[in-house]
């Protein structure tokens, strides 16, 4: 006789619907369970749902509390901005989102409303300069501050900012927020792409695997995303799998770093500093002539010193400079870490763009 089937409870189905649910798009109440936390930076491949679990949170938090919190979104270019808020600020809410809170927004500048109140803040990091003094900050709001930098990371092929994106978010910050150390929160939304991010790097951490990263000293939780089989399922067959299949990084979260350069050996003397500016922060110290790390107070004789622009407090010779352009170019020099690696080519590709 055959077995009967036992009848699965309709709550049970309902509560596996939900995982499978969750499973499919990231869900942002376990990261903001970790309430010692300011920082949150989420990574994954698009459409994974962080801009939308971020953009849910906000807008149930402002129905919820009105005037008890502000809400600041930012994108590095303006070009991004202005289609955000172009046509009613159709580009800023998920249109399901917009239903299902019965939301009615309009924006003049950079100001958004629900309904006449206000609603949002949309910054450009390229725009910091000239609103250095607009007056954000408001001394006696005691309520809750969510700040956003959306897409964070370049996209392949993207044009390179002629501004540091990390000074001009830093700034953003300040200007919105001062001195606030609690109430507030800072998402920081990105797809993984082949280069690691300014952002990231402020925090002197890269995720080389998925999971959750908690950085306490920085008050910071990673959220490293891995592709489930739901979210692999789903994009199968669609238009970025069939043209790009694996290779799109910023759909798959798969990050191709470059390891060959790292160096894990042993090193002796210090025998050269790189400095791209007046700052310390901008100097690599050169160890047995080929291997670079962070400048950690070696002391060497100002021949030593390779200066990537004039004007820094030092020589600057245009050969030596060259010099070590093309032993980066050539792969000659080394590196102690990723992180190491990340900033120096970053800090290379600076000082081209001055050029």
């Amino acid at each position: 006789m055959a077995k009967a089937i036992k009848k699965i409870p309709l709550r049970e189905i309902k509560r596996a619907q939900e995982h499978r649910k969750l499973a499919r798009y990231y869900n942002l109440n376990s990261i903001l369970g970790n309430d010692w936390a300011m920082f949150y930076p989420i990574i994954g491949g698009r459409k994974t749902g962080k801009s939308y679990s971020v953009a849910e949170f906000i807008v149930k938090q402002k129905i919820k509390l009105k005037d008890g919190v502000k809400n600041y979104w930012m994108r590095i270019s303006e070009s991004s901005t202005k289609a955000m808020l172009a046509n009613k600020c159709k580009g800023l809410i998920d249109p399901d989102l917009v239903r299902k809170y019965n939301l009615e927004l309009s924006s003049k500048d950079m100001y958004v409303q629900n309904r006449g109140e206000d609603f949002m803040t949309v910054c450009p990091l390229s725009k910091f300069g000239k609103l250095k003094g607009v007056g954000f900050y408001d001394k006696d709001f005691t309520g809750q501050y969510n700040l956003i930098l959306d897409e964070f990371q370049l996209e392949q092929g993207e044009k390179r900012t002629s501004f540091d994106i990390l000074y001009n978010f830093i700034g953003m910050c300040e200007n919105i927020a001062r001195t606030t150390k609690n109430k507030i929160r800072v998402f920081l939304l990105g797809n993984t792409l082949e280069e690691a991010s300014t952002i990231l790097k402020a925090f002197n951490f890269l995720p080389e695997k998925f999971g959750r990263f908690y950085l306490k000293s920085k008050r910071c939780v990673i959220d490293n995303i891995e592709p489930t089989e739901e979210y692999l399922k789903d994009r199968k067959g669609s238009i970025a799998d069939i043209l790009g299949g694996d290779d799109m990084s910023n759909y798959t979260n798969t990050l191709k770093r470059d390891t060959e350069l790292l160096y894990k050996g042993r090193t002796v003397k210090p025998t050269g500093i790189v400095k791209f500016s007046k700052s310390t922060a901008d100097w690599y110290t050169i160890w047995d002539g080929i291997v670079i790390k962070r400048y950690n107070r070696e002391s060497l004789p100002k021949e030593l010193d390779f200066a990537m622009r004039p004007y820094i407090d030092t020589a600057f010779n245009k050969e030596r400079k060259q010099n070590i352009i093309d032993m980066y170019d050539a792969r000659a020099l080394k590196f102690n870490n990723l992180i190491t690696q990340s900033y120096f080519q970053g800090s290379l590709e600076r000082i081209r763009k001055q050029v």
